[in-house]
């Protein structure tokens, strides 16, 4: 397998260089602007599950104006009700469970909790909420808690088979590998740096190889 010819911090600053990170195409920075609340990242990860960003964030504006992600009204909530507020992200009764579920969780624990429990520890409470996974804990911890997680959605996923830097399926493997080629310091805003790179060049269908700035050092861009 041919991998990409340069280091991660090579790569890193090659893309810092030629793309901006719009805060507002992120659901938990968006999220994060409205209600600083941890619960409401939380839900804002769930409401981009399978879906844009862009239809994420309109579900949560729809969400904060109904609701102001209190918890304790969204407890209240059927998930008939909740599903007709959040629909636009898609998979709302799913996505209903799931956010009612947490806000149970939260509820019985305190908020501060999701701020203060240890995050291997809290990973492993969340996914055992019904619609919390992996990916969904790891963005909250590298968002919000700044653990040294490296969240792994297709886009990355995508990215870093093109790259040559694995070739494997598993989340972890690949979420480890793309830690240790970054390093710690670099691989929370490396992930941001990535999903822009998947969305505006290195896409699903029709990737911009040609017009890329990683064409000389790209393996996939060479075939």
């Amino acid at each position: 397998m041919n991998k990409i010819k340069a280091n991660g911090k090579e790569v890193y600053n090659m893309l810092a260089k030629h793309l901006t990170i719009n805060e507002s195409d992120f659901s938990p920075m968006v999220a994060l602007g409205k209600n600083k609340s941890p619960f409401s990242i939380l839900v804002s990860i769930i409401l981009s599950q399978n879906t844009t960003d862009k239809n994420a964030i309109k579900a949560y504006n729809n969400l904060y104006a109904k609701t102001k992600l209190d918890i304790n009204k969204i407890v209240n909530l059927s998930i008939e009700e909740l599903s007709e507020i959040i629909r636009v992200a898609g998979l709302p009764r799913q996505k209903s469970k799931s956010i009612i579920e947490l806000a149970k969780f939260v509820k019985d624990r305190g908020e501060q909790y999701l701020m203060e429990k240890d995050p291997l520890e809290l990973k492993k409470e969340l996914m055992e909420i019904p619609g919390i996974g992996e990916k969904t804990s790891d963005v909250f911890l590298s968002f919000f808690r700044g653990f040294n997680v490296f969240p792994v959605d297709t886009h990355i996923k995508r990215i870093a088979r093109r790259w040559g830097l694995t070739d494997s399926k598993s989340y972890k493997d690949i979420s480890n590998t793309l830690i240790n080629f970054f390093g710690s310091e670099l691989s929370g805003n490396a992930h941001k740096l990535m999903i822009a790179f998947g969305r505006s060049y290195c896409k699903s269908k029709n990737p911009r190889c040609k017009e890329c700035f990683l064409k000389e050092i790209c393996p996939s861009a060479q075939v």
